[in-house]
């Protein structure tokens, strides 16, 4: 998008700002090799980020200041997204053509698919690739998101000190970091399906394209609220019971959570489930050979199991490390988190 530069650099930072947390990675580069420098995970006060939106930027500015002081990292330029759902994404063929030719025609062309003021927006442009049925045809991806969206994260990233010398979009960061992670999977064709806090993100690709997206109201934050309101208790609460902490509970109150969360979990299935099915039915009854789960509630228990036995399809949490040198062990049960992270600090060694 805009705020795009030419250069490489040797480090990568990658700044993932979401409802309830930030996720900061540094990457370096030798050769062929990715090794993480440094990372941090940074929860909020309920309400500073919502909906990809900072309402309280000076808080979020001090919680990044404070870890970039406490990491000393002192790399300035940065990688940041923007929620797939404030943006427009299109793919779309045209003629092939010099460079120069392509940039004027693209303003032309993305004004049919952008729905707002062509003026209100940042766009920008990536050649994907020959066209797999019409040879003298690229295919184009055209990414617009809306100005206010964007210099609500850049201002905040310029108020710390640092540069957004790219801005991504969270959803195609993730699509990325997978296909750096899974280069075996590259000919097939599989979905991504990212529980973030306030949504869930379904994606199918194939050979580096997307081919569909769906974006579902519903999310880590949302499932973690039906829990509070359900057995009244407050929000922090829920959230460790439905992490992990139940242990210290009654049986009684842990037979009903455990049947109301597979009521939860069920209606998270059916919406990946439908999504999947209309997929199929408009691609020749082509369904993913794998899912792959990422976001921070991607290990929620129970979840992989019901989608894999509704679906008939096998789940697998992906690992934003698997192919990046990672020694701090005490990470791996935050890894799931990350799956953003990683493509954005990806771009950034780019």
């Amino acid at each position: 998008m805009a705020f795009k530069l030419s250069f490489g650099l040797k480090n990568g930072v990658g700044i993932d700002i979401g409802s309830d947390s930030i996720k900061i990675l540094r990457l370096s580069k030798s050769g062929h090799k990715y090794s993480v420098l440094d990372f941090d995970v940074i929860g909020l006060p309920a309400a500073a980020v919502s909906g990809g939106v900072i309402n309280d930027k000076a808080s979020v500015a001090s919680y990044l200041k404070s870890s970039f002081s406490r990491l000393g990292i002192k790399e300035k330029n940065v990688v940041i997204a923007v929620p797939c759902k404030h943006v427009i994404i299109k793919t779309i063929e045209m003629p092939k053509m010099k460079e120069n030719e392509l940039d004027s025609s693209i303003y032309y062309e993305a004004q049919q698919y952008i729905t707002y003021d062509i003026n209100e927006v940042f766009y920008d442009y990536v050649v994907l690739g020959e066209s797999q049925t019409e040879p003298n045809n690229n295919m184009i991806m055209i990414v617009a998101g809306k100005k206010d969206i964007i210099n609500n994260q850049t201002e905040l990233i310029q108020e710390c000190g640092l540069n957004p010398f790219r801005v991504d979009v969270d959803c195609i960061a993730v699509e990325n970091m997978f296909n750096f992670n899974y280069p075996e999977e590259f000919d097939e064709l599989v979905s991504l399906v990212r529980v973030g806090a306030s949504e869930t993100n379904v994606h199918v690709i194939k050979k580096g394209f997307n081919l569909f997206r769906r974006d579902i109201p519903i999310g880590g934050v949302n499932i973690t609220e039906e829990i509070a309101k359900k057995f009244q208790i407050d929000f922090n609460d829920a959230e460790n019971i439905k992490t992990g902490g139940i242990g210290n509970r009654n049986i009684n109150f842990q037979s009903n959570y455990a049947v109301y969360l597979n009521m939860i979990i069920s209606r998270v299935t059916s919406e990946i489930q439908r999504t999947v099915d209309y997929f199929a039915a408009n691609n020749d009854r082509q369904y993913p050979k794998r899912i792959y789960l990422t976001g921070g509630s991607s290990k929620l228990p129970g979840l992989s199991g019901d989608i894999e036995g509704k679906l008939n399809i096998p789940v697998e949490v992906i690992n934003p490390f698997r192919g990046i040198l990672f020694k701090d062990e005490s990470a791996d049960n935050r890894s799931h988190l990350f799956g953003v992270a990683v493509g954005l600090a990806l771009r950034g060694l780019e």
